[in-house]
């Protein structure tokens, strides 16, 4: 289910002008080649402002977050700072954070209750829809020519998708559902969304840092390299979990269920054509008797309530998948263009971990994530399932760390403009995309490829090339 709102969106400045040419040269994903130069060269990245920034549609949060009038979270869609508000109807919002009088913030908070939003700076007050509602002395000193309507906060175009709240500032940009495509609705709605259990949950607080690394290279990590996690990066938390789990520890963090399963994994992507994002996702399992054997295995210590848990939601994706080619059990990762990134971590054991990559100029990002767990498990479960997000993904765990140590250096490496000029090799696995189980919507292929993010540049480079609207 998707509920749309249409208002008026923030006028935009002139296009930034960059050389076009040279970056569909530097786009060649056909064959599996980025240069370097679309991540660090200022021109490209004031252009994405626009281009991508300005039309796509944006992740900014969860209705949970908001879950009554007045309350409200802020984020930003690209550099652009928003406040996400339950309005008194109930409905939900997204508003630039920026006064129509001296382009104060409103909102000086990250969340919180309100009844509405007023300027530090000269008092205008706006309502939780945005609306400009008064300014101090308004009658003696406008004489009632301020043109209240008029003057209110800008506002984004707003669309619920089962809770995951998308915003965008383009007008004429496609509804949510075509540019998510058919098949990435699927996944989010029946897997990313738990829509058949009952949903998601948010638990309370975000994790937000600022890291070297230019948003596109954070974002294709998430939407399809798992590569990294097997070959280098993340080897020596995979051996820790084997090793344990072998020893027959019950730390909750050092059994973590990501590496447990013999089950081929997959990669699936859907969306990428036409008007439609790519969304990815990596190390999918369908037909995952080990990890359904595993999770049963934990969930008997947990007690009657987690195994009763564990084998509805395998009762629910067996009807949901019955007409399929397999039944997915999991995922690890994944992300949605442009700039949305989660994972899975394969179980019913694990929550959800939800992160968005703001850019930072072409050599960092702000990153912001939040964590879900099933509405309806049973209280065990979720705490369970949210101590192991907080332990692994979070700035202080023991995953993004590793991650954001190579983001780091490949902005050391990068040096100036004559490093960018060598391509990069984005080919593993071309031309075997879709050597996978047929039935399953969206392309499944090998596990580990690049496919996701040879369709992650197309689609960056397809939007980038689109006139103004």
């Amino acid at each position: 289910m998707v509920t749309q709102k249409k208002v008026s969106a923030p006028s935009s400045s002139a296009p930034a002008q960059v050389d076009m040419a040279a970056v569909r040269e530097a786009v060649d994903w056909v064959n599996g080649r980025v240069n370097a130069s679309i991540h660090f060269d200022p021109e490209i990245y004031r252009a994405e402002a626009d281009r991508v920034f300005n039309r796509a549609w944006l992740v900014v949060g969860h209705e949970d977050m908001v879950r009554k009038p007045g309350d409200y979270i802020t984020n930003y869609m690209g550099e652009v700072g928003v406040i996400v508000a339950r309005d008194r109807a109930g409905e939900i919002g997204v508003m630039v954070n920026k006064c129509a009088h001296r382009g104060n913030q409103v909102c000086l908070f990250d969340r919180g209750n309100v009844k509405g939003f007023t300027c530090s700076y000269h008092g205008w007050s706006y309502g939780l829809d945005g609306e400009l509602t008064g300014a101090p002395m308004e009658q003696h000193f406008y004489r009632d020519e301020l043109d209240k309507p008029a003057w209110g906060l800008e506002r984004a175009r707003v669309a619920n998708f089962h809770g995951l709240i998308f915003a965008t500032f383009d007008q004429s940009a496609p509804s949510l559902e075509e540019w998510l495509g058919e098949d990435t609705c699927w996944w989010v709605e029946n897997y990313l969304l738990a829509t058949p259990l009952g949903g998601l949950e948010s638990m309370p607080g975000w994790h937000r840092y600022h890291s070297p690394g230019n948003w596109k290279l954070v974002s294709e990590n998430f939407i399809g390299d798992n590569y990294h996690v097997f070959s280098a990066t993340h080897v020596a938390w995979l051996s820790l979990i084997q090793h344990n789990l072998e020893q027959g520890s019950k730390h909750p963090m050092l059994t973590y269920p990501a590496s447990s399963t013999e089950t081929p994994m997959w990669e699936v992507s859907a969306g990428g054509e036409g008007i439609s994002a790519p969304m990815g996702l990596g190390m999918v399992t369908i037909d995952d008797e080990g990890g359904y054997a595993r999770d049963l295995a934990e969930a008997k210590g947990l007690g009657p309530e987690a195994v009763e848990w564990v084998e509805y939601r395998r009762q629910k994706y067996a009807e949901l998948t019955k007409d399929m080619g397999g039944s997915p059990y999991g995922f690890m990762n994944g992300g949605i263009f442009p700039n949305f990134g989660f994972m899975g971590y394969f179980s019913p054991m694990v929550g959800r971990h939800f992160q968005t990559f703001h850019p930072r100029g072409p050599r960092g990002h702000e990153c912001w994530q939040w964590t879900m767990v099933e509405r309806d498990a049973p209280q065990v479960i979720k705490d369970l399932a949210a101590q192991r997000v907080f332990q692994g993904q979070h700035m202080a765990g023991v995953i993004a760390p590793d991650d954001v140590e190579n983001f780091e250096r490949m902005v050391e490496a990068a040096g100036p403009e004559r490093n960018w000029a060598r391509p990069l090799h984005y080919g593993l696995q071309l031309g075997r995309e879709n050597e996978g189980p047929d039935g399953i919507p969206g392309i499944v292929g090998p596990n580990p490829s690049e496919v996701d993010q040879r369709r992650f540049y197309k689609f960056w480079l397809e939007m980038m090339e689109r006139k103004q609207a």
